[in-house]
């Protein structure tokens, strides 16, 4: 006698390969490679603000040795002349060399003051711009000191003169 269950001639169900991770579909590509982009950014963004903050910090290093220096020896004299050439140093770097580079005595002073966001340069006048070529005398230079260390700290992003 034939079989006649229709059922019977049925196969298993045969299930397909499972999915693999690769190669991924072309959004996980996009995905990657906005990331990548991202990460490129940020870490160039990191690198530029370091690179700007060296000139910075090696001012506010030497601004910290030269006040050491001078609590040490007392010389006022060679603090004041080192502190005036530390600004000097740190607008050029900041500031292009045509605006700079010719500036002494009252223009100097006005242009660290306009420079300057709260700090007042006139209050140190005798201390920056006389006090270099006094004979050996004691004078206090904690306000210059200090008045150069909030203009240092408020500089920005270098020129690039």
């Amino acid at each position: 006698m034939a079989n006649t269950d229709p059922l019977a001639q049925l196969k298993d169900i045969h299930l397909p390969p499972p999915i693999g991770w690769w190669p991924l579909a072309p959004g996980w590509y996009v995905l990657l490679g906005l990331v990548l982009l991202l990460a490129f950014i940020l870490a160039y963004g990191v690198y530029k603000r370091y690179r700007n903050a060296l000139a910075k910090k090696h001012a506010l290093l030497l601004l910290n040795t030269y006040q050491k220096e001078y609590e040490e020896k007392h010389n006022g004299t060679q603090s004041s002349a080192r502190i005036s050439e530390l600004l000097r140093r740190v607008a050029l770097v900041y500031y292009p060399r045509e605006q700079v580079a010719s500036l002494h005595g009252e223009k100097w002073l006005n242009f660290l003051n306009e420079t300057s966001k709260g700090t007042d340069f006139n209050s140190v006048k005798d201390l920056l711009l006389n006090a270099p070529f006094k004979t050996a005398e004691t004078m206090d230079l904690k306000p210059l000191f200090s008045t150069a260390q909030l203009w240092i700290k408020q500089r920005g992003v270098p020129c690039s003169n």
